[in-house]
């Protein structure tokens, strides 16, 4: 059983934890800075809860010790944080955001890294791109594919 760590007790992280736990192949721990918001996720009694301040030097890399991995759906500005912390504890590392500052950061902690970094794993470029490669098995050729996703910035 592999042993995760997911970073932000909203909807979509507490959603992210039931699922992963839900499957029987993962021990997943949710953290949180907020105590309220911890106790608010509606979780089986299988996904442990952490409350952290992961801004805190040293407290995120301390709960990811001997974890296979580590997956943020928090804030976009706290990616780089939970991105550092995977790259110092030699864990895998999964994201949500869209954020392209964020991603570059992910990116150059990967070329040194010795675990994988998968950032940008939300709706766009993650799922949408998923949605893509299903639609375009569906045809004998194609010459372009275009998908659009509301609310993303022009550039």
């Amino acid at each position: 059983m592999k042993k995760i760590v997911v970073v932000g007790a909203g909807k979509i992280g507490s959603t992210i934890a039931e699922m992963l736990a839900a499957t029987g192949d993962y021990q997943v721990t949710l953290v949180d800075r907020s105590a309220a918001q911890l106790a608010a996720a509606e979780l089986p009694a299988t996904v442990a809860t952490l409350e952290l301040d992961i801004e805190a030097a040293g407290t995120l890399e301390a709960a990811l010790a001997g974890k296979f991995a580590v997956l943020s759906a928090a804030p976009f500005h706290l990616t780089t944080r939970i991105a550092e912390a995977a790259a110092s504890a030699g864990v895998h590392y999964l994201d949500l955001t869209e954020d392209v500052v964020s991603t570059r950061r992910v990116k150059e902690l990967a070329r040194s890294g010795k675990s994988a970094f998968i950032p940008q794993c939300g709706l766009a470029p993650g799922f949408i791109s998923i949605v893509a490669n299903d639609l375009v098995g569906r045809f004998d050729s194609l010459e372009s594919v275009r998908m659009r996703v509301g609310a993303l910035p022009q550039y």
